[in-house]
């Protein structure tokens, strides 16, 4: 998958006006700097993000049968894992013409308490889709669909619409309260207050995908991570280690693939029990007892999930530098700038057990996120860390061949493009997984990112035909 072939949804950051006086401070030749001291007129000018987070984009749609809503969603991502949940943001107070205040969809949500999140490839139907959403007002957000044009059916478990272009819909409802497996209270509310923002936490009850992808006739292509092209060579040391190298040999050992391709040798098979309308349907019992896969292979996610990764960072209690790839990972608010990332604290299998991350940041109250690229030294790095738990190797940053700049705050891993120093402002237990809320308070980029050398974003899946295992 190219930016030739998917052209205008190509995403660059920075701009033109990066770097020219405002926040941005100079810091030499290697970096630039930005502290997040943002007034409300800063925001109503311009409340794009300050910095380049990778986000997918989706479509939720909700409907009590009669009248239906659907909102576009930037960064919609898997929480959870048992209960499988997936949170939503939605901004509730008006900042700008960007960032205004959302009425309709989370009146009709919280109303209707189920919704379809759906992912369209590149095309005219996303493009209408999303034209008919940026111009009709939110007080007729109740007439997209219909101005929309485009064919819909209902949902198999609600009546929300499902677009027949969609290739993928994700049946949902907002979750309800429980208990976690060690008897704690989980979801005593099924959404959130971050800042601007409501984050919202919706129980997967079914999979719909398009039948030629869940037969492998068709595949989807996922460039989970940014393209960008250092100028400098900074931030790498050592060759990263191998699992060989470790005396690890009989561990298990999650692969990284920034070209994710599903269904492909490497992903879990999507296991549906019927199809209708060219759709393969898989459905999930309600309760997360009945969910739990032990299997490290069988617990991975049932189906595609179009994320990007964050490389959150922290300091141990002796000042050691630890890194944790996750791929929870989105911005959940946008006055205050919120990171959330989600960390595991079940003891369910080697895939998911609690991470030495999760203690760190807790204590520390801090944490960092660092923006990865593809790049063969950063994928070794992601997937070395992502495996080796800071328990077995303290010294697991510099083994995946990774300097690090000192900070007071949270490690800076300088081989990266882009670093959010985030603060905790709160913690949510959600079941298998804790979510940090991070206030970002600064933010570091590379000196060789600018105009001229951009990060490149695409927030979309394609569908090729043929089932392929190239790159």
């Amino acid at each position: 998958m190219n930016s030739e072939r998917l052209g205008k949804y190509a995403y660059r950051w920075p701009g033109p006006d990066f770097g020219s006086g405002g926040s941005w401070r100079r810091m030499g030749p290697l970096a630039y700097e930005m502290s997040m001291s943002e007034t409300p007129e800063d925001l109503s000018r311009d409340s794009r993000w300050p910095a380049l987070f990778p986000s997918s984009i989706c479509y939720v749609a909700t409907s009590d049968g009669s009248e239906s809503v659907v909102e576009r969603v930037v960064g919609a991502s898997v929480v959870n894992r048992f209960p499988f949940v997936v949170a939503v943001s939605c901004c509730v107070k008006q900042l700008s013409s960007r960032h205004y205040a959302r009425r309709a969809f989370p009146e009709a949500l919280e109303k209707n308490c189920t919704a379809a999140l759906q992912f369209f490839a590149p095309g005219d139907s996303v493009d209408r889709l999303a034209r008919v959403i940026a111009s009709t007002p939110d007080d007729e957000a109740g007439r997209r669909v219909a101005l929309s044009g485009l064919a819909t059916r209902s949902a198999q478990t609600n009546p929300a619409p499902v677009f027949a272009d969609a290739y993928m819909a994700y049946e949902v409802r907002l979750v309800s309260p429980g208990r976690d497996s060690d008897g704690q209270k989980i979801y005593e509310s099924p959404w959130t207050d971050v800042g601007s923002h409501r984050v919202y936490f919706l129980e997967v009850v079914a999979i719909q995908l398009r039948r030629d992808i869940a037969e492998g006739t068709s595949q989807i292509l996922w460039r989970s991570l940014p393209v960008w092209s250092p100028s400098m060579a900074a931030g790498f040391s050592s060759p990263v280690s191998t699992p060989e190298s470790q005396s690890l040999p009989n561990r298990y050992w999650k692969r990284y693939e920034p070209h994710y391709r599903f269904p492909s040798a490497g992903t879990a098979a999507f296991e549906p029990e019927g199809s209708a309308e060219e759709m393969a349907t898989k459905h999930f019992p309600p309760l997360p007892e009945t969910q739990l896969e032990v299997d490290d292979d069988r617990a991975r996610w049932p189906c595609f999930f179009p994320s990007s990764l964050g490389m959150i960072t922290a300091w141990s209690d002796e000042r050691t530098p630890n890194v944790m790839p996750c791929g929870s990972t989105t911005v959940v608010s946008r006055q205050p700038f919120v990171i959330a990332c989600c960390i595991s604290y079940a003891a369910i299998n080697v895939r998911y057990a609690p991470r030495a991350t999760l203690s760190m940041v807790r204590r520390a109250g801090r944490f960092g996120c660092g923006v990865p690229y593809i790049d063969d030294r950063v994928v070794r790095s992601i997937e070395y860390t992502g495996n080796i738990s800071f328990r077995d190797d303290p010294a697991k940053v510099e083994h995946a061949g990774l300097q690090v700049e000192q900070s007071a705050s949270a490690p800076i891993l300088p081989a990266l493009p882009i670093h959010f120093d985030c603060e905790v402002i709160g913690e949510i237990k959600l079941g298998t997984h804790v979510m940090f809320l991070g206030e970002v308070r600064q933010i570091w980029v590379r000196g060789d990112v600018g105009p001229d050398n951009p990060l490149e974003w695409i927030p979309y899946a394609s569908i090729s035909p043929g089932l392929s295992t190239d790159k």
